[in-house]
């Protein structure tokens, strides 16, 4: 009996609209000044730095492999990288919450697993400090402590769809594949984890991805989830 849900957050738990939300991430980086610190080819440095994270091969942290880039291409100190970017994501960062909006039935979808004794873990692709994926939580309308673990930049070698993203969330919690539905929106990044032994569900609502290139999986939307998570059986 699987007894564990992953669940994605942007695009899943989080509705977001995805464009507005990666346009206004990236004008408030700029405006912050954050990225004048990298010099004329700041955008490059940045990019670069975020393009590492995403291809991390597991020998650093996600946050130091970003570091370690950047520093390298700026030439900054690393300490001060992580100064400002913690200033940031605690200043400036809040502004894209208006780039959501809480959706009802995945708040109830949570809640009716927490009652069932399934264990959650929120597999968020680890690219961000923790203090900007709990601000979405929030704005989520959920509560970080709704989960048993968190994916976040500085406790994550990996990012989705490398299979090794999920593997060590497994190990990290003790859990196995075959223990585990994932939940998601994206067709590669989250139901890539159907081929170790989760059972998928793919949430259609906000879908990224080619529907003929899904693997074998439950669909729905969030009513649909709902109603999935209703009538699985307690733990």
């Amino acid at each position: 009996m699987r007894k564990a849900v992953f669940f994605d957050l942007d695009g899943t738990l989080l509705p977001l609209h995805m464009d507005e939300f990666t346009k206004t991430y990236f004008s408030l980086i700029k405006q912050s000044g954050f990225i004048d610190l990298f010099g004329t080819d700041g955008e490059k440095v940045f990019g670069s730095g975020i393009y590492a994270i995403l291809n991390n091969d597991g020998a650093l942290l996600n946050r130091d492999i970003f570091l370690k880039t950047v520093s390298a291409a700026s030439r900054l100190d690393t300490d001060a990288i992580q100064s400002y970017m913690d200033r940031f994501y605690t200043n400036d960062f809040s502004a894209l919450k208006s780039c959501s909006h809480v959706e009802e039935s995945a708040v109830k979808t949570v809640a009716v697993l927490k009652s069932k004794g399934y264990r959650l873990i929120l597999s968020t692709n680890p690219i961000f400090p923790a203090s900007a994926t709990n601000a979405r939580i929030e704005w989520a309308g959920l509560d970080v402590n709704d989960f048993e673990y968190v994916s976040y930049y500085d406790n994550s070698h990996y990012c989705k769809p490398n299979l090794e993203y999920f593997k060590e969330i497994l190990d990290h919690t003790g859990l196995k594949a075959d223990d585990c539905y994932v939940v998601g929106n994206d067709v590669v990044e989250d139901m890539c984890a159907v081929s170790l032994g989760f059972e998928g569900f793919l949430v259609l609502d906000n879908m990224i991805g080619d529907l003929g290139k899904v693997p074998p999986c439950v669909q729905g939307n969030y009513s649909d989830l709902l109603s999935f998570a209703k009538n699985l059986p307690p733990v």
